[in-house]
């Protein structure tokens, strides 16, 4: 157990999950940063097991022993959605009997990405942010579907998701004879059907697909694109080679052929901060949560659908290009250094503390 907490003398903690540096892309780095930028801001970690694995009756418990020991009246932050329900239900359940201020991180959106949930489970997992003094959300989109779902608790956003590197250094491409477009994340069917479809141009288009993940669509890629392998997010860094980086999110039925998923609409992908740091411009959806900011910072484009790739890419100057690397650099810079996270960190203790 005390691997699990360093110092239960402060009053202020960060609760989140314990992983190791071995997860492909965003599956652990997004909490492992969100803790290490608490930490220097002065918060305590406190862990409990992650729940991307089915939990052991005796690691409930622990995860009791580490919540009952927080002080009353302490300042707690909770890296939310990344747990199992009955976790979460730990959590908010000890933090309410303590007297603690709490604060939910907001890493997923159950009713958003789980379309089968009961209407009552939706209620209660919707309703248990209402116990927190404040919340940081991902942006402003997913602020105003907490707002519409009954959530009044106060919120800020983080506007983008940081990737903490030591040492960042900008990254620059050299061109070569094709117009290279970067997919990177999960290749389920589900997330990533539309890499069986992607548009083949038939006047002989320089534009190439480079694919990294793990999951089946690595063996049904259309035949524009090549799979290059999958590796956890650190290594992406190195790996990941290409002028231009796609979030999009889509399982490549008829009835969303083109189109992106809901889902994106209300969440920042950890995909294009991976993108970010790799140096690479961004190609992101109209209707995503990240459009506006993609816009407002001049460091990629924005399509309705994936057939647009084509004609917008080889409307784009040399120089055009040449300026949206530059911005995602700059962009890339601040997230290397926890920028972001900072910032909301900021803006919620000067709203709340």
């Amino acid at each position: 157990m005390r691997e699990y907490v360093k110092n239960m003398s402060t009053n202020k903690f960060i609760i989140g999950p314990k992983m190791e540096k071995n997860g492909i892309f965003a599956g652990n780095k997004f909490p492992r940063d969100i803790i290490s930028i608490f930490e220097k801001n002065n918060y305590t970690p406190v862990y409990i097991r992650e729940g991307y694995v089915k939990k052991r009756p005796w690691e409930f418990l622990n995860d009791v022993c580490q919540l009952i020991r927080l002080p009353r009246n302490s300042i707690v932050f909770y890296i939310d959605r990344v747990h199992p329900n009955l976790s979460r239900n730990l959590v908010y359940s000890i933090l309410r009997r303590k007297n603690i201020k709490s604060f939910s991180i907001l890493e997923d959106i159950d009713p958003l990405r789980d379309k089968k949930m009961s209407t009552n489970d939706r209620k209660l997992g919707l309703e248990s942010l209402n116990s927190n003094k404040g919340i940081i959300s991902q942006n402003k989109k997913m602020t105003q579907f907490l707002v519409n779902q009954g959530v009044r608790v106060t919120t800020v956003e983080l506007s983008a998701l940081d990737f903490l590197v030591s040492n960042y250094k900008e990254k620059k491409h050299k061109k070569s004879a094709h117009t290279i477009i970067v997919y990177g994340g999960n290749l389920s069917s589900e997330q990533a059907g539309f890499l069986n479809h992607l548009p083949i141009s038939k006047s002989n288009s320089k534009i190439k697909y480079r694919v990294y993940g793990m999951g089946e669509m690595s063996k049904q890629l259309s035949s524009n694109a090549i799979y290059c392998g999958g590796f956890s997010a650190e290594e992406s860094i190195d790996k990941l080679k290409g002028d231009w980086g796609l979030v999009w999110n889509n399982d490549g039925s008829k009835s969303n052929k083109s189109g992106q998923n809901s889902y994106y609409e209300y969440v920042c992908p950890h995909k294009l901060s991976m993108y970010a740091i790799c140096g690479m411009p961004i190609i992101v959806g109209k209707r995503s949560a990240m459009a506006d900011f993609v816009i407002n910072n001049k460091c990629g484009i924005v399509i309705n659908n994936l057939e647009e790739i084509e004609k917008k890419i080889n409307a784009i100057s040399q120089q055009e290009y040449l300026e949206y690397q530059k911005n995602i650099s700059k962009i890339a810079s601040k997230m290397a250094l926890g920028f972001y996270t900072q910032n909301a960190i900021r803006k919620i203790e000067k709203k709340i503390l």
